[in-house]
């Protein structure tokens, strides 16, 4: 290449990058688009298929709260949960965003519907979007049911040991204290008013527990009340369980030294009772000298007739 070629490919090489400055810029053809990175609400993962079962309880008519908390939950992780709650909007500039969006709400909708009953499906097949579909749920279930407030709140006041352990007895109490709230929709605030009362929940549920304690546990009960301010639930149920363990390490003591004293009688009577079967055989077959006659059956003495 002589010097003249030289100097036009340089001439050429020169007025491209000046036109590819002066030019707006534009992603070449194949660049990733925004709904290509996994953190988009518009990104669709190969596992994200319309048959996908999200959450493991279908929807029926008395469980929307446990089911709409688990649901939300599984959303969030799908990074969907715009769709329902609304601040996933559908794109009003670009088509291709557009397609996108629908695609995922078609598929979220899909997700919903695929966790009701039959019934409950059908009643919500209508719906356009699964922005509506959550919507109708939430207006049709979403109310605070009384009668199911009334039961858990019986179920709580009725709640005692019994036969169950520490452990069993604190997990079915928690439970039902998770649902009741979880039915009525409380929020936690941080005003001033709402610590109070978030105190006042917390020693109502630690006095619940003691009360709902067997009578063995009386001596803990008086300790802990004394205690102020007075522990939470978590720490009640904490010291409830270290004297049941030490309980029942003494129970298991006792009866190992039980046993073992049981085995040693045995040993002693099984080493006494050869020595007196051979002295009693020998003492019924003993006739005295002067015995005219002996009988040795009775081993005695019989008398002349």
């Amino acid at each position: 290449m002589d010097d003249a070629e030289k100097k036009a490919l340089a001439l050429l090489k020169e007025k491209i990058l000046k036109e590819a400055a002066a030019s707006p810029s534009k992603p070449p053809t194949g660049a990733p688009k925004p709904c290509d990175y996994s953190n988009h609400p518009l990104y669709l993962h190969h596992s994200d298929q319309p048959d996908a079962i999200l959450v493991p309880q279908a929807l029926m008519e008395d469980n929307y709260d446990e089911w709409s908390g688990s649901m939300s939950a599984a959303l969030t992780i799908k990074n969907k949960i715009g769709f329902v709650n609304g601040s996933s909007t559908r794109p009003t500039d670009q088509n291709d965003e557009q397609q996108q969006w629908a695609r995922c709400d078609v598929l979220v909708k899909t997700w919903l519907t695929a966790s009701m009953s039959k019934e409950i499906s059908k009643s919500v097949k209508h719906c356009k979007s699964a922005r509506a579909v959550w919507t109708e749920l939430k207006e049709r279930f979403g109310q605070t049911n009384m009668v199911q407030l009334f039961n858990l709140e019986n179920a709580i006041h009725t709640c005692k040991q019994g036969n169950d352990s520490v452990t069993t007895f604190y997990t079915k109490l928690k439970s039902l204290w998770d649902e009741r709230d979880a039915v009525c929709g409380l929020t936690a605030c941080n005003c001033e008013d709402g610590v109070k009362l978030g105190e006042y929940v917390e020693n109502q549920q630690t006095m619940k527990f003691l009360i709902g304690l067997n009578d063995t546990y009386d001596a803990l009960r008086s300790n802990i009340v004394s205690i102020d301010p007075l522990p939470n639930v978590n720490k009640a149920y904490s010291m409830a369980l270290r004297q049941e363990k030490q309980v029942q390490a003494s129970n298991n003591t006792k009866i190992a030294d039980a046993a073992a004293f049981l085995v040693h009688k045995q040993g002693r009577d099984t080493e006494k009772a050869p020595s007196r079967a051979p002295d009693r055989a020998l003492a019924r077959g003993k006739r005295p000298a002067n015995a005219a006659r002996w009988c040795d059956i009775c081993s005695k003495a019989q008398s002349m007739a």
